[in-house]
């Protein structure tokens, strides 16, 4: 009885395996998440020269849900993100806005790991027209999923931040269009690499002035941040910004810029708005919407764990609630 209550209590591992992250987490059959670990083994772990992807890969599943297998069995193992991209173990391939994500189930790729079968959700794409380019994304599909209920019918803008930040215009479960900010790589760039980070002094205190003062310069003219930018070094030559205030200075600058512009294709205000990241980015993001008059509800970062539980139930990878009985 007790091996019984342990396997159903643990229904399913979900991935969300990323370019330099990869989060597991054990899920139960209400689809809570049961254990969760975070980790550094992306996809960039494996080398471009392998010569055994799949046992690189492997290598990488067992080491961080090996012993959720031995302990509870052979799990169904849901994966999204850029494992399944061409750099990853298998292209899981993209669907064509607008998309339902009540299909994703539909399209999985699968692959044979020596930790079992491993399902792979696909990513969104955008198709380029005369005026845009082409878009993509993959594992923000299934955050999506885990963010907006079924019943939900109402327009929603939803905001994931992260090193490339990503807009996403939905209707109901709908998704209808979509962009990709990289504020977060030029930030990284310009932290690490640039002539400004021989200035700056990183701490971990949120200068919360200076940030402002970024949002202020980046969202009044967001069409003049590359000029702006290298006010951060001729402030701090002048005195008036610290060098512990220089990399929020420059968060407050693009995260201002980014935001200022994105809504001037969001036209309606009464459209709500869904951050879902850290909790810093978070704050980040709903301090500069609320610069612009925009209300923000926080969503819970583990959304991922909750759409993979969604999707495992689509594809028939986990049974339905209504087709568990006790």
């Amino acid at each position: 009885m007790a091996k019984l209550a342990t396997t159903e209590a643990s229904l399913m591992i979900g991935l969300d395996w990323g370019t330099s992250s990869l989060r597991a987490f054990l899920i139960g059959s209400d689809g809570g998440v049961l254990a969760e670990r975070d980790g550094s083994d992306g996809i960039m772990a494996v080398g471009p020269d392998t010569g055994d992807l799949r046992g690189d890969f492997s290598r990488i599943a067992h080491a961080a849900i090996g012993d959720w297998v031995e302990t509870h069995g052979p799990l169904p193992v849901l994966a999204c993100g850029m494992i399944g991209s061409t750099q990853g173990v298998a292209e899981a391939g993209y669907l064509d806005l607008p998309t339902e994500l009540s299909v994703l189930g539909r399209h999985l790729t699968s692959v044979e790991l020596t930790i079992g079968e491993l399902h792979i959700v696909p990513g969104l794409q955008k198709t380029s027209t005369e005026a845009t380019a082409p878009d993509v994304i993959r594992g923000e599909e299934t955050q999506l999923l885990g963010l907006l209920d079924a019943e939900q019918i109402d327009a929603t803008t939803v905001i994931l931040p992260g090193t490339h930040t990503k807009w996403v215009r939905c209707q109901g479960q709908r998704v209808a269009d979509f962009s990709t900010s990289m504020s977060g790589e030029m930030f990284g760039l310009l932290r690490t690499s640039s002539i400004l980070s021989r200035l700056a002094e990183p701490t971990d205190v949120f200068q919360s002035d200076a940030f402002d003062w970024g949002l202020s310069v980046g969202g009044d003219d967001p069409a003049a941040l590359t000029s702006s930018i290298f006010s951060a070094r001729t402030w701090a030559l002048d005195g008036r910004l610290h060098a512990e205030e220089i990399n929020d200075y420059l968060s407050g600058m693009l995260i201002g810029a980014e935001v200022a512009a994105q809504l001037t294709t969001t036209t309606d205000s009464a459209v709500p708005f869904i951050v879902c990241g850290t909790a810093d980015l978070t704050m980040r993001y709903s301090r500069a919407l609320r610069r612009h008059g925009r209300q923000t509800t926080e969503a819970d970062p583990r959304a991922a764990a909750t759409g993979l539980f969604r999707i495992a139930e689509q594809s028939g990878l986990v049974p339905t609630k209504e087709n568990t009985h006790d």
